[in-house]
């Protein structure tokens, strides 16, 4: 009787369904048939698994990110990197946790460090392993390379990687027919290929139909196929593709027009996969870019209504309250903290060998924003010192907020001027 083996802590179960949801429910991972227990690339890559590895149960948590070459295996290089990092991390629980919870731990690391091994790598990689999660997540972009160990895991790349390459569909509009894709970061796979059925339809056959017949069953079965998909993942920025008729025609009449971010003029059929994602990109990028804008711009109207604080130790305390709505951060923006006060401070410290340190106190905020509904809009440049480098919009206006009216003055005068910078 065939068997089949979890790749990442090796339970063995007699049926694929079984593999699958242990997988899914214990690790945090989806299984590819195709690939006999290898991980699926783009699902674990998702919103969801972002807010499961935020709200996983607090603990000693090793996070391990490094840059790798796209392949359908780890290279040999990549994989002596990768151990590198896991040794690094499996000295610093050494030191941190003991017994039989240390020797489970190493061995959680061990075996996700050999499914990561055995699995399809992108630019970037990054391993999660706690004492109930593991989670093995290929990255579209080379993040900073490091290996952490600390009470929750390391996640803001993840929430880079989401905003700065979204989820996106495809909708290819061929006048008999259309075709329908998804992915992200330039790499988009096919959910539907359709064209007008052979059969008959009652008593008129199809080579009966008119070209304006055919143009709306495919547009209507479009319709139903976009549905079909919204109902599975939810709303996703939509680019069309097509000649430019077909285009205006779908706008004028379909009721997924609002999710349309921009449109290719091509002939649709014409191309592969890999060259719509090519031509796609572009749109989503420059759709994105619109995005992050708007988003500063809302940072310099919400800084003149008085509604904004600056700086890590101010946001992290509007954070603690509960009493953020937007959070902005420049990506490359990490600096160690340490929590004073029973929490309510955090202060940015020199050392990362002092007690109660958090590696990334810029992250640390950042995962309590997202877990306290907060938006988090992570943007490439915000001001010109480690003040002004992270920013965060309060629900009422400073003064209502009991702040200092000569601070709130000081920090709105202060800082305009580098957010206006970072909009232009």
């Amino acid at each position: 009787m065939a068997t089949w083996h979890c790749p990442v802590c090796g339970l063995v179960f007699s049926f694929h369904s079984e593999l699958d949801w242990h997988i899914r429910e214990s690790h945090c991972l989806r299984r590819t048939a195709g690939l006999a227990g290898q991980l699926e690339r783009e699902a674990v890559l998702s919103w969801a698994g972002l807010r499961r590895l935020q709200e996983a149960e607090k603990g000693p948590a090793v996070s391990l990110l490094l840059w790798t070459t796209p392949a359908p295996v780890m290279t040999p290089n990549d994989a002596d990197e990768l151990h590198h990092l896991a040794a690094n991390a499996a000295k610093t629980l050494a030191n941190e946790v003991k017994g039989e919870a240390l020797k489970h731990m190493q061995m959680r690391l061990t075996e996700a460090v050999l499914a990561a091994e055995s699995s399809p790598t992108d630019h970037g990689l990054a391993v999660f392993v706690s004492q109930a999660e593991t989670a093995v997540v290929p990255l579209p972009f080379a993040p900073r390379e490091r290996a952490v160990v600390n009470h929750s895991f390391a996640t803001r790349d993840l929430l880079d990687a989401l905003q700065l390459f979204p989820m996106y569909r495809a909708l290819v509009l061929r006048g008999p027919g259309f075709r329908l894709l998804e992915g992200r970061a330039g790499r988009i796979s096919e959910v539907r290929d359709w064209q007008v059925p052979n059969p008959s339809l009652g008593r008129v056959r199809q080579s009966a139909w008119t070209t304006r017949q055919r143009r709306r069953a495919a547009f209507l079965a479009a319709d139903r196929a976009v549905g079909e998909r919204v109902a599975v993942l939810g709303r996703l920025p939509l680019v069309l593709v097509g000649r430019a008729h077909l285009v205006s025609e779908f706008m004028k009449h379909s009721p997924h027009a609002a999710s349309v971010v921009g449109d290719v003029t091509a002939w649709g059929s014409m191309h592969s996969k890999d060259s719509l994602a090519r031509l796609t990109a572009p749109v989503i990028q420059a759709w994105r870019e619109d995005h992050a804008a708007r988003y500063l711009k809302a940072l310099v109207e919400a800084d003149r209504c008085r509604t904004v604080v600056w700086g890590l130790p101010e946001v992290w305390e509007a954070v603690r309250s509960g009493k953020v709505e937007r959070l902005w951060v420049e990506r490359d923006y990490c600096v160690p903290a340490q929590l004073a006060e029973g929490g309510k401070r955090l202060v940015v410290v020199d050392r990362l060998e002092a007690p109660g340190v958090v590696p990334d106190g810029v992250g640390f905020t950042i995962e309590r924003a997202t877990l306290s509904g907060a938006h988090v809009e992570i943007v490439a440049h915000l001001g010109d010192d480690d003040d002004h480098r992270i920013a965060a919009q309060l629900k009422a206006p400073l003064g209502e907020a009991g702040q200092d009216p000569a601070q709130e003055g000081a920090l709105a005068n202060g800082v305009r001027g580098a957010a206006q910078q970072a909009v232009a």
